[in-house]
């Protein structure tokens, strides 16, 4: 009877022990359901859906259902967490730490991956500078124009300067180096971090200049999307004296933009680069979107 009664108890504590397992088996389910669900909807990355999976681990870990099924179920996170693609945007750390590394000297390693960049590219006439502005009032960072400073350099009399001042009027690119130069020169005389490259890099040769010569590239590239008739309108209406701001040579620039600019923008889009803005909004709701993509840098 002894037996019996021990037997019988054994099979309680099985069953009880099956039952529990079950609750955390759905309680487990259902939690990888909602991270998916959020996920999605939010474009989330891996990396943070890896941290919402790994709430799961310490719910079963709590319902101290037994070490080995808490195990498993960190397992089954951990799998659903590198099945979620990362999403578009997101930076590529990983990139920027293997270019440092091939670097010269730790020091120079270091400063490279305490550096934030933002290449922000968009037709003429897009709303890159309005949009920069609020980046830099809310979230710190520095805004270096590719374009304001080639026209600094343009005006400063030296014989860069003038070849500078010829190439712009007639809607073409400067050679990287120049434009390379005097984005490390300002961006050095920032003492600051975090930047946004608004305008660069125009085109492959711009983009592998800067990787040869800052080497390492950019944390992701800000994309403002805007129709050509719409970024036309604004360019017309803004009256700010620009030799560059005349049909002829804006036609030019939107023809430079897609031949040249636009391959750039689709490297780093297959890089999983690229946040991509719709501009043919107002200022107030393209930085609605915009900001999104600056919310870690708050």
């Amino acid at each position: 009877r002894a037996s019996e009664g021990l037997c019988g108890a054994l099979m309680a504590l099985v069953s009880l022990c099956r039952r529990q397992a079950l609750r955390c088996a759905e309680a487990c389910a259902k939690r990888v359901r909602d991270i998916s669900t959020r996920s999605f909807a939010a474009s989330a990355s891996a990396e943070s859906a890896f941290g919402r999976a790994s709430e799961v681990v310490r719910e079963v870990s709590k319902m101290r259902a037994g070490a080995s099924f808490a195990r498993a179920c960190g397992a089954t996170a951990a799998t659903f967490a590198a099945s979620v693609p990362a999403a578009a945007c997101m930076g590529a750390k990983e990139s920027k730490a293997a270019t440092t590394a091939s670097g010269e000297g730790s020091s120079a390693a270091a400063t490279a991956a305490n550096t934030v960049v933002v290449f922000v590219l968009g037709g003429p006439g897009a709303g890159k500078g309005t949009q920069c502005a609020n980046i830099v009032r809310d979230y710190e960072f520095v805004h270096l124009s590719a374009g304001d400073l080639l026209r600094a350099h343009m005006k400063s009399g030296s014989k860069d300067g003038n070849m500078v001042a010829e190439m712009i009027k007639n809607g073409q690119i400067v050679p990287s180096e120049v434009t390379v130069n005097l984005l490390l020169d300002a961006m050095k005389a920032s003492g600051k971090s975090r930047f946004l490259i608004d305008g660069f890099p125009r085109n492959k040769e711009n983009r592998d200049a800067w990787e040869s010569t800052a080497g390492y590239d950019c944390d992701f590239v800000l994309f403002f999307d805007c129709p050509e008739d719409v970024m036309t309108k604004r360019l017309l209406g803004r009256n700010e004296g620009r030799t560059d701001d005349n049909i002829e040579t804006i036609k030019k620039r939107f023809t430079t933009f897609r031949d040249s600019s636009m391959p750039v923008i689709n490297y780093y889009d297959a890089l999983n680069k690229v946040c991509a803005v719709n501009s043919d909004q107002s200022p107030e709701d393209v930085y609605n979107q915009t900001k999104g993509y600056f919310a870690k840098f708050a």
